[in-house]
């Protein structure tokens, strides 16, 4: 199987199964907050493929699709979502803390950059046993505003420690946009203040994203220092809400049901503004 074929299905399987999950938020069949990941899924599988054995992954309440590039089963998630014993963690630690040592996701937080401060530990104790790893630190762009990631940052780069921190940019939190909340934070600007690589990715192309991810470890490693990426993520499953005077507000969708009944954009199964689908497409055509 090409490894364009094989991407395109990981992602596809991806999906599939945070479809099936969502509908069963939307029946009720969980007590606990869900964040899923649906547009999420390239960043995820791609990174997985490049990982060594002894890199780290530390993750945050939106990890759903992280697990499921891991490795995780349909049955594995949903027994640990419904609080069960044969769930992945036992059904003790649910979603938004979910983690599994075992695939190399030894920590992750619900508390917002929680697991930034952690990864400078874990990094710095890759640095001193020289294993040549690296700490994958999986953020988004709502957590770059606060102090935490300034100062892991600069941590990292002052005494070089082989980490990255790898910012899901959405464009939203909660029900606000950054444009809504926000000035703009110019991400590559910020890293070449601190003296730190930076690296833009976008297009949901999960080869390319292999491929430079894979360039990325290489250097992390050879020059022992950290690394900032940006990815450009659509998260599915916004939704119209009215407002007063009978104007409409399009929200992002944070924890909980996604409304599929919403615009031409957010047609799941077979989205054709997806990139992610122009993979399949193209593979059916035998391009």
């Amino acid at each position: 199987m090409s490894q364009r074929l094989e991407l395109a299905k990981e992602i596809q399987r991806s999906r599939a199964i945070q479809l099936d999950i969502n509908k069963m938020i939307i029946a009720g069949e969980f007590q606990i907050p869900i964040h899923l990941g649906i547009g999420h899924e390239a960043i995820a599988t791609s990174l997985v493929k490049i990982l060594s054995a002894k890199d780290k992954l530390l993750l945050t309440h939106r990890n759903i699709h992280y697990h499921l590039a891991l490795g995780a089963s349909k049955n594995e998630l949903i027994d640990e979502y419904r609080l069960k014993e044969s769930g992945i963690a036992g059904g003790k630690l649910g979603s938004m803390n979910l983690m599994n040592p075992k695939a190399r996701n030894i920590y992750t937080s619900n508390i917002l950059g929680n697991n930034l401060a952690v990864s400078l530990g874990v990094g710095m104790a890759s640095k001193i046993r020289g294993d040549g790893s690296v700490t994958w630190a999986i953020t988004g762009d709502g957590a770059i505003e606060e102090g935490i990631f300034y100062e892991s940052v600069l941590f990292a780069s002052s005494v070089g420690l082989p980490i990255v921190f790898l910012v899901e940019n959405n464009e939203w939190s909660l029900g606000t946009s950054i444009a809504e909340r926000r000035s703009e934070i110019d991400l590559k600007t910020f890293a070449g203040s601190l003296s730190v690589d930076f690296l833009y990715l976008s297009e949901n192309n999960p080869e390319k994203y292999v491929y430079e991810l894979e360039a990325a470890r290489r250097n992390v490693v050879k020059l022992s220092r950290p690394l900032i990426i940006e990815v450009a993520v659509h998260s599915l499953g916004g939704f119209y809400k009215e407002e007063e005077l009978g104007s409409k507000r399009y929200i992002n969708y944070h924890a909980g049901a996604i409304r599929i009944e919403t615009d031409s954009n957010n047609v799941f199964e077979r989205n054709s503004s997806d990139p992610m689908f122009a993979v399949l497409d193209d593979l059916e055509l035998g391009k």
